[in-house]
């Protein structure tokens, strides 16, 4: 099932290398203390790199804008595993479209202890075709030059890296979508 295909709430039941069961969906206004619960645990560098720096501690407030997504111009997905029968969100991926509806900047954010165990890898993956599916030709998405996480990443799906002309403590991150 291509990850357009899934109906509203449901998802995908993805496997990790190393067996692990993850279930990517689409975020709804009913995750938000997932989310706040997710941010609260990121360490700080994470935390910053999430937002630029811009958001030093999570709240409910902040949790709640990135749940409530308005589906006529955002997506997102949450990555979800089951530990001890509860839902723990270790990862989050969305993207915003632009106002002719052509391109979108997009976010990727996986909890400390779930980096580099391809999380990642399937949060972007879904994010693209869903991207694609709404023939947005091109992606974007920022990082702190500082960030290492998302590097590998990033060209491993194609994405071209450049430093922001405005602001060289900031990278730039393009993929095409055709």
């Amino acid at each position: 099932m291509a990850p357009t295909d899934a109906p509203p709430g449901e998802g995908w039941n993805e496997r990790l290398p190393d067996g692990t069961a993850v279930q990517i969906r689409l975020i709804s206004e009913k995750d938000a203390e997932l989310e706040l619960e997710f941010l609260t645990h990121l360490s700080p560098a994470y935390r910053s790199s999430r937002f630029l720096g811009l958001v030093r501690d999570p709240t409910p407030e902040v949790a709640g804008e990135l749940t409530s997504l308005d589906p006529a111009c955002a997506v997102g997905f949450i990555a979800l595993v089951t530990r001890q029968g509860r839902e723990q969100q270790i990862g989050a991926a969305q993207f915003h479209v632009n106002a002719a509806g052509d391109s979108c900047d997009a976010s990727l954010t996986v909890s400390d202890e779930w980096r580099k165990r391809g999380v990642g890898s399937f949060l972007m993956r879904h994010l693209i075709a869903a991207a694609r599916a709404r023939g947005i030709r091109h992606m974007r998405a920022y990082a702190p030059d500082s960030s290492s996480g998302g590097e590998q990443l990033a060209a491993i799906i194609g994405f071209q890296r450049r430093l922001d002309p405005r602001d060289p403590a900031t990278v730039i991150y393009d993929l095409v979508l055709e």
